[in-house]
This record gives C-alpha cells, sequence and structure tokens, in this order.
C-alpha cells in the first residue's frame, strides 16, 4: 500500500511537471537524488563538482532464500559459518561538463571489510582486507531538457583496480586467500549501462534510475562475478527553501559467479561457493538534502541517507543486510 502511494504521488507529480512551463531548477536542495543514487544529474558547460561519500552497510545473521538461518543451521553443512560483515566504503567524486549535453564523471572507492566466524567446534575468528576498490568513470548523455523534466543516458565503464588476492590468517591455515565476498575487486573491466529520469514542481522532486553491472570476461583467478542489475525510484519534498526529504525504493539483483577460484574450498564456507551468491533485495529508504546558500556556503550540498530491507531472497547460506547509511558532502562550481 505504502510503495503504490509512492507510485501515485510520482504519476501526479509528473503530469503536473508537464503543465508547466518553467526551467529546471538546479540548484534547490532536491534538484539531486537522495545521496544513495550516484550519476543522477548533469552539469551546465564548465560546471564541475566535487564530491566526499561515506557508506556502512551492516550484515548480520544468514539467509537461505526468503528465510533468515540460524547460525546452528549453517554449521550443519558446513564447517564454518560466517556471522556477521560491517562494510565501509569512502568514496571521492569529480564530475565535468565539456558540453552542455554531456557531463564526465569518475568515481574512487576505498573499501574496508572484516568478516565474523564461528567454527562447527565453536571457535570464533574474524578476516579482514582493506583497500581501493574498481574505479568508475561514467559519462552523462542528455536526451532531454523540458520544462521541469530531465533524462539522461549513463554509459560507464568499471576498471579492474580493486584486489582479487586479498590474504589474511584462519584457525585452518595461515595467508589463505579470502572468499569472494572479502575480495575488494571484481577483476574484470565491467560494463555500466543506465537510464536515469529526473522531475520537478514548486514543492515537489522526483526521478527513476535504471543502472546494470555486465561482467566482460574472465579475471586472473578464474571466475566471473555476476551481472547487477538495480533499479530506484524516489520522491522528494521542499520542507524548506534549503532542505529536502526523500523516500526512496530500491530494488538491487545479482547473478551467482560463473567459474571459480581454484584456491577455494566450496564445502568448507558458503561464502566460498560460487553457486551461493546470487540474490534479490529490495531496500526503503529515508534521506535529507541540504543546500548552502550565500557567499561561503553557496554550492554546498549536506546530505544522509538510511535504507533498510523490506525483502531479501538470497541463494544462501549468505549474510543477510541490515541497513546501509550514506553520508556525503558535495560542491559544486559554476563557470
Amino acid at each position: 500500500m505504502f510503495v503504490r502511494r509512492i507510485v501515485l504521488a510520482v504519476l501526479a507529480c509528473t503530469i503536473a511537471a508537464t503543465a508547466e512551463a518553467q526551467p529546471w531548477s538546479p540548484t534547490r536542495a532536491d534538484s539531486h537524488a537522495p545521496l544513495g543514487v550516484m550519476g543522477d544529474h548533469t552539469h551546465e558547460v564548465g560546471g564541475f563538482m566535487l564530491s566526499f561519500r561515506y557508506m556502512r552497510m551492516s550484515m548480520d545473521g544468514n539467509r537461505l532464500g526468503t528465510d533468515s538461518l540460524a547460525t546452528d543451521a549453517v554449521l550443519a553443512e558446513f564447517p564454518v559459518a560466517p556471522l556477521r560483515m560491517p562494510m565501509d566504503m569512502y568514496m571521492v567524486g569529480g564530475m565535468y561538463a565539456p558540453t552542455d549535453r554531456v557531463t564526465l564523471m569518475g568515481m574512487v572507492p576505498v573499501l574496508g571489510l572484516s568478516m565474523d566466524h564461528r567454527t562447527r567446534m565453536g571457535g570464533m575468528f574474524t578476516t579482514e582486507a582493506s583497500g581501493i576498490g574498481d574505479v568508475r568513470a561514467t559519462a552523462l548523455i542528455g536526451l532531454l531538457d523540458g520544462p521541469r523534466q530531465r533524462l539522461h543516458l549513463n554509459i560507464g565503464i568499471g576498471l579492474p583496480t580493486g584486489s582479487i588476492d586479498e590474504r589474511d590468517d584462519t584457525p585452518i591455515a595461515m595467508n589463505v586467500r579470502l572468499p569472494y565476498p572479502m575480495q575488494i575487486g571484481s577483476g574484470t573491466w565491467d560494463l555500466l549501462p543506465g537510464l536515469t529520469y529526473l522531475g520537478q514542481t514548486d514543492a515537489w522532486s522526483w526521478g527513476a534510475q535504471g543502472i546494470g553491472t555486465v561482467r566482460a570476461g574472465e579475471n586472473d583467478n578464474a571466475y566471473t562475478l555476476g551481472d547487477r542489475f538495480l533499479t530506484t525510484a524516489w520522491l522528494s519534498r521542499l520542507v524548506t527553501p534549503s532542505a529536502s526529504l526523500s523516500v526512496r525504493l530500491a530494488v538491487d539483483q545479482w547473478g551467482n559467479l560463473s567459474g571459480a577460484d581454484p584456491l577455494q574450498t566450496p564445502r568448507m564456507v558458503p561464502t566460498a561457493d560460487p553457486a551461493r551468491r546470487s540474490g534479490t533485495r529490495a531496500d526503503l529508504g529515508v534521506g535529507l538534502n541540504l543546500y548552502g546558500s550565500g557567499d561561503v556556503l553557496s554550492g554546498h550540498r549536506l546530505a544522509l541517507e538510511l535504507l533498510a530491507p523490506i525483502y531479501q531472497d538470497l541463494s544462501g547460506p549468505q549474510l543477510e543486510t541490515d541497513w546501509t547509511l550514506v553520508v556525503g558532502w558535495q560542491k559544486s562550481f559554476t563557470p
């Protein structure tokens, strides 16, 4: 019922925006999407933007299909069970518009991963990995710039800059290669196609985006991560001239791996099994965008977004997501 109300509100706002002849306003708090959406907006020729985001994702407990799975049930099948995995990501980004129609965007992530485990004998241990992830470069190509509506194409590429050779000590062996979720990168060149739509009225804004991650080829460890597709839609409301609140629905779908790392032992722990990595998750998020004004704060944005899953279907045992928090800063410069 809640999702239906969001859809109806977005449709009503779209009809209202179509009837208005006013131009798009890029300096409102809600002219940017909720912070967890990447590649959501373009710039005028000569404009550029710097950004910094911090994301914390908490995964705790296992799931098989749509049902939570007790740790003892995992240990009945595997000698080792993952318990929880916090993930921290720091992302530095930049955007530049060489023309009114094309905006170029680059993202450099730095990840910190930690996973707690329990063994069938009752022992506990933790593995860790950190480093620069896969750098992304994207071109945003404008297709529509109408009265308070915009549409652009996202054409990106993911570079294999993240490590797929992360190692740590376990009770079984020292300096072993960690399972797939603990690797920093994909090891492949990835294609990132997508489409983004935005709309505005005097008090509301909304948008929708679909972004794919298509893996190209096999990495040096003889496997390929599954393709991924993220679909999201949001609705924002101006509460003051410099602040907006948002609600967002995001559906993330990803596939199993093809191939397998010869140094992994799938019978030991489910995170090492390439056939237990696919899933679908739907998140509901709420966000806040703040836009600075005046000589000192002009062009500065502060934002945050908190998301929690409302549906998860995992080909596990696989760690389930509890929540995701994104906070960040953006600064736009106009020519």
